[in-house]
This record gives structure tokens, C-alpha cells and sequence, in this order.
């Protein structure tokens, strides 16, 4: 029999303060509805999401699961709200029912539920430290808001977690039939969860916890970080760090791998080297055997085998650092190839450029790839080198083998094996010094 699930997404969440909808709000790479339909979808259910408030970003944001859409007509409750999905749902079957902002329900508990269901209406329940606000489950009676709860009831602490599994034909006869509640009018799918409901009430509480504003996402967020760096763990990735180091669901990590106290991986990055403490790694690739060391930001790049980058080095979408080559502290790199055993030791922008195998770049050299329209490349061949305090004008090639002496502004090719030196002479007159400092301290005082 297939199974089928509904997930309730029309609210707007007033509370989280943000143009965003509450259950597009991120955690870790996938938006928060998006944990629920992945832990839905790992079961084999066929999931239907109900929208309203920002239906269509809500739409475009689950677009790569592929579920289906009802739509709710005006925030009436979530009675209401299920009803609406009632014409995407068989005639039979059991239905799981939850809602969009409790991203960190997992498959495994789902399925503990429907383990437990024999027809009817299945609820799952918990022991709250503080029932506030929660749906008390009332023996003999099923589930009582809070506001409706006499003083006995209200002192009971198993309380209702908000997921369901349902008998499609119990949500065909008795949604149409429920009743609004004052004042505001709306229908409650708690009046579906009677006294012949049966209710497994030994769930963690931290599984359930509901996202309604800022401190409670980043709760969340704290929760799965802690999941996804434990799982990554046990498959062979070395963590220095499990609760520091950040990495989105989104991320590639293969087993040998070693992340850094306090690093954030996020994106398409894949990573089988070293990534070391503090580094932001976005759509980066760091093969095995490669290091990205501290501080260094990384986005779009690629860091092939024995390649060293940093520490505190920013690579820009298009570096591509090869095997050996080397790109230190304070250097920028960006839509360049620094090909094998190539080095940019420190203090150096290197923009739009192809730096040859074994080429050596000093510190404070740039290449001058923007003529403020157009970007131009420069090519620097194997085994040159560049002296400090350079500048490359590009479009400008430097030969292989060539020297570029320190200081220079390079606006002409240097053919491969010749020096470019390119120098204002350097004026000295003696016995001067202390002179200028007097004139300048009388300048002074007289602007005074």
C-alpha cells in the first residue's frame, strides 16, 4: 500500500521578523521545510505540501524533491489547512501528517510511528519540562489545548508533538465535519485525536522542537550541525572540533578528510584534504593531499593534491592551484591557473593570470587585469620571476625563464630569458635631511 504524507507550510511566521517565510528560513544548506520532505521522502512517501503565505517561493524552493502543492485559501487553522490537501490524498491508506518548521524530526522516528499504527489516528507524544503552549493528552479524551484545559488538565506534561499518522478514510469523514473554534474561527486538526486514538507518548522532546523565531533557528541549526559532523565523522572524516566546524548538507567529504576548529564548508565543495581552522570554503574543490590552511576564504575554487593555500589567502571563483604550487598569506587569487610548483609566497594579487610551472611571484606584485571596461589577461611562463613591488599591466606576457626586477611596472612582452627592469634613478643629496625637517616645522607653525 503506497503511503502517502502531508506536510502543513501556509503559515507566515510573524515572529522569526523576516521578509523570508518561516519554512524557508536555512539550516545548513537546505532550507528548513526541506529537512522534513527529505526525512518524508527517505520513507517512500508520496509528500504533499500545504501553502499559502509566499506560495511561490515556497513552490521554488522545493522544486528539487518534487512534491505536490495544495493550496489553502485563507489561514483557517490547521483542520483547514488539511483539508485543503484532502483531494491530493487516496481513499486509503495511512497519512503522515506534521508540520514545516520542526526540521529536526528524523526518518527514524517517522517510521517508529507508522510501526505503531493500526488504523485510526496515531499521534506521537512526549514528557515537556515546560508544557506551555503544547496540547495536553488527556486520557479518555485525546488532546486538549491548552487554552481550553481545566487546572488538572493543564498540570500534565505528556504533551502533543504535532505528528500524526492518519487513516485516509478518517480524513475524508471527519475533516468536512469539524467545527471552528472562537474567537478567530478556525479548525483544528487536534479534534481529529479522540479517545480511541492511540498515542506513543516516549518521544524526545529535542526532536520536536518547533522553529517560531530567530534563537530557536539557530537551536536547530546547533542540533544538525552536531548530526551531520558526527555522521560525516563516523565514515573517516577527522574533525578537530565536532561542534565548531560548520558544514552544510550540501557538502562532499570523503574519508581522510580534516576540517578545522571553527571552518565553514558550504555549497557544492567537496573536500578529501586538510581544511584548517577558520577557513570559509564555498563551491570549492580540495583534493586529497591538498591543505588549505587557517583563515583563508575560498569560493569557486579548485586546490589539486599537494597544492598549499594560506594561511588567511583568498581564492576567488576560477583559481585553479595545481599540484605543488603555492598561494601564502594576504595573496588574492582570482580566475587564474597557478600551474605546478608555481609560488605567490605572500602580499600579492593575481587576477585573470596564467602562472607557469615553477614560477616564482614576490610579494606586493599585481596584475593590472582592469582597464575599468574590460578585464585582461596575463600570462607569466614556467620558471620566471617576478621581483617584488611589481606591477604586470596586462595584456602582458612574461617568457619563460624571464626575470622582472623589483619595483617594476611592466607594460610590453618580456621574451622568455630576458630581464625587464623598469626603475626611476634613485636622486641623493647629502647632508639634507635634517634642512627639510626644518623648513617642514616652520611651515607648520606658521599654518598655526
Amino acid at each position: 500500500m503506497s503511503l502517502s504524507a502531508v506536510v502543513l507550510a501556509a503559515g507566515l511566521g510573524t515572529r522569526m521578523r523576516s521578509p523570508l517565510a518561516k519554512v524557508l528560513h536555512p539550516l545548513l544548506g537546505r532550507p528548513m521545510v526541506g529537512w522534513i520532505v527529505e526525512a518524508l521522502q527517505a520513507l517512500g512517501a508520496d509528500v504533499v505540501v500545504v501553502v499559502h503565505h509566499h506560495e511561490e517561493a515556497v513552490r521554488a524552493a522545493l522544486a528539487p524533491w518534487n512534491v505536490r502543492f495544495a493550496r489553502q485559501a485563507a489561514p483557517r487553522g490547521t483542520g483547514d489547512a488539511l483539508l485543503s490537501a484532502l483531494p491530493e490524498l487516496p481513499d486509503d491508506g495511512p497519512v503522515i501528517i506534521t508540520a514545516g518548521d520542526t526540521p529536526l524530526l528524523t526518518a527514524a522516528s517517522i517510521r517508529r510511528l507508522l510501526a505503531a499504527h493500526r488504523g485510526g489516528a496515531t499521534v506521537a507524544a512526549f514528557e515537556a519540562r515546560d508544557a506551555s503552549g503544547y496540547g495536553r493528552m488527556v486520557p479518555g479524551i485525546g488532546i486538549v489545548e491548552q487554552a481550553a484545559c481545566t487546572p488538572m488538565q493543564a498540570a500534565i506534561r505528556v504533551v502533543n508533538s504535532g505528528l500524526y499518522v492518519m487513516e485516509a478514510g478518517l480524513l475524508g469523514a471527519r475533516l468536512p465535519t469539524l467545527a471552528p473554534h472562537p474567537p478567530k474561527g478556525e479548525f483544528w486538526l487536534t479534534d481529529l485525536v479522540d479517545a480511541h486514538a492511540t498515542v506513543v507518548d516516549d518521544f524526545e522532546e529535542s526532536e520536536f522542537l518547533g522553529v517560531n523565531d530567530r534563537s530557536q533557528l539557530a537551536e536547530a541549526r546547533g542540533v544538525l550541525r552536531r548530526r551531520l559532523n558526527r555522521a560525516f565523522a563516523a565514515t573517516g572524516v577527522d574533525f578537530a572540533d565536532l561542534d565548531s566546524a560548520s558544514v552544510d548538507v550540501t557538502v562532499t567529504l570523503q574519508p581522510g578528510a580534516s576540517i578545522g576548529l571553527g571552518a565553514v564548508l558550504t555549497g557544492d565543495s567537496r573536500v578529501a584534504g586538510e581544511v584548517g581552522p577558520h577557513c570559509v570554503l564555498h563551491d570549492t574543490v580540495v583534493e586529497a593531499g591538498a591543505s588549505v590552511l587557517a583563515g583563508s576564504v575560498c569560493e569557486g575554487a579548485i586546490v589539486h593534491g599537494g597544492a598549499i593555500v594560506g594561511p588567511l589567502a583568498r581564492l576567488r571563483k576560477g583559481a585553479d592551484v595545481r599540484a605543488g604550487a603555492r598561494v601564502g598569506n594576504f595573496v588574492e587569487v582570482k580566475g587564474s591557473v597557478l600551474h605546478e610548483g608555481a609560488k605567490a609566497n605572500h602580499l600579492a594579487y593575481i587576477g585573470d593570470a596564467e602562472v607557469g610551472a615553477g614560477a616564482n611571484v614576490g610579494a606586493g606584485t599585481i596584475t593590472c587585469n582592469y582597464d575599468g571596461v574590460s578585464k585582461h589577461r596575463t600570462e607569466i611562463g614556467a620558471g620566471a620571476f617576478i621581483g617584488s613591488n611589481s606591477a604586470l599591466v596586462a595584456p602582458v606576457r612574461i617568457g619563460e625563464g624571464a626575470i622582472v626586477g623589483a619595483g617594476s611596472t611592466i607594460t610590453q612582452d618580456v621574451p622568455p630569458d630576458a630581464i625587464a627592469v623598469e626603475r626611476a634613478p634613485v636622486k641623493i643629496t647629502l647632508d639634507s635631511a635634517e634642512r627639510l625637517r626644518i623648513h617642514y616645522r616652520k611651515r607648520a607653525a606658521f599654518r598655526r
